[in-house]
């Protein structure tokens, strides 16, 4: 071995390096993208969790709850009159937990050490609790229990929790859905990205645009493919999900596929639209981690939306992968049809407009370009 001959191939691919400016740019400024985005992530905690609050009792104590809720700088509280649905609240309403003060709370609650004397007696308090996030259930939990503590003396409060899906939903059952669409976004997008770069460089790119096959058949032909691998890489995580770690799934596997085929058209029409910024692989390489990383720390993958600082928390919902998560969720876990999470479904549906539209014109230029 020349040390000459090892100096002179670094030399040379620190050259080639320097003249392909967009990998040198991606070099210096993905680092400081990737620490500023991790520090900031890491840093939030859990914010304006929504909440429904029914006091039946109207009393002084009562009010006194509701107002140490309304300081917990974790949840936005909603005052509401009684009589409503829990449930429906949680379903419809977009509330992720309803907080409900039977009457006659007061007097049970004093009644517990009434004349000094220990009784069976004791205020109740029914908590209905959407649990496809454990995260803010828990917080949720905290908060509720942090604010009847500052109540003083008094008797114990029975808090019954009901559980919206009849079980107690685990961490493993809210992450399956986010690790589906994950799954999803990574080989769709990337893979499209590399497989257009790599029959650009081949020369391939070219050829096609003077054979017969229209544009729109082009971008079909790729959707077609990773649409298949999206389906069957689901199935496979659904699959362990299921007999491994025993996950809840309370709604409709067909819907959960449908909605994985239409992120996955989505994900293929971003990499055919990031493939017109790359021309060569290694550039191509350079956008895996500027895709990968705000979905997984922005799309509330793996801590809820609300825990994301509010500096970050605007550029979640710029994340597919956000509405891909919303909408699996509702359907997996919740138990739902997909239009019943109108943002999640209706995120998902724009962004399969959006970049089919905008991956077909760039191809109709490329096509032009060609020709």
């Amino acid at each position: 071995m020349k040390l000459h001959r090892i100096g002179a191939m670094a030399e040379r691919v620190l050259r080639q390096l320097w003249h392909d400016r967009r990998v040198l740019a991606f070099m210096l400024l993905l680092p400081a993208f990737a620490m500023i985005l991790f520090g900031y992530s890491f840093s939030g905690d859990i914010r304006g969790v929504r909440v429904a609050f029914v006091d039946e009792d109207k009393t002084d104590l009562t009010a006194s709850i509701l107002e140490n809720l309304q300081k917990d700088e974790a949840l936005t509280v909603r005052v509401l009159a009684p009589g409503g649905d829990p449930e429906r609240l949680l379903l419809d309403g977009g509330y992720q937990a309803v907080i409900r003060i039977p009457a006659k709370f007061t007097s049970l609650y004093y009644a517990h050490f009434a004349m000094g004397v220990a009784t069976s007696a004791q205020g109740r308090i029914d908590l209905t609790l959407d649990e496809s996030d454990p995260q803010i259930a828990a917080t949720v939990r905290k908060s509720l229990a942090d604010a009847l503590l500052k109540l003083g003396e008094g008797g114990p409060v029975d808090v019954q929790v009901r559980d919206l899906y009849g079980v107690e939903v685990r961490f493993i059952d809210s992450f399956a859905p986010a690790i589906m669409g994950m799954v999803v976004a990574m080989i769709s997008t990337v893979l499209t990205l590399l497989s257009i770069v790599r029959e650009k460089v081949d020369g391939t790119f070219a050829r096609v645009w003077v054979s017969p096959v229209r544009r729109g058949e082009f971008i079909l032909g790729y959707v077609l493919a990773f649409g298949l691998i999206a389906l069957v890489q689901s199935a496979v995580v659904l699959t362990i999900g299921s007999l491994v770690f025993h996950i809840v799934i309370n709604g409709s596997i067909f819907w959960a596929f449908l909605c994985v085929i239409l992120f996955a058209v989505g994900s293929v029409g971003l990499g055919t639209l990031l493939s017109a910024l790359a021309q060569t692989e290694s550039q191509a390489v350079v956008f895996f981690p500027l895709v990968m990383l705000p979905s997984v720390l922005l799309s509330g993958m793996m801590w809820p939306v609300q825990a994301i600082p509010a500096v970050l928390r605007p550029l979640s919902y710029l994340v597919p992968l956000t509405y891909s998560n919303r909408v699996l969720r509702a359907v997996m876990v919740k138990g739902l049809a997909p239009w019943q999470e109108p943002l999640g479904f209706g995120g998902v549906l724009a962004f399969v407009v959006l970049t089919v539209v905008a991956a077909s014109l760039v191809l109709r230029q490329r096509g032009r370009s060609t020709e």
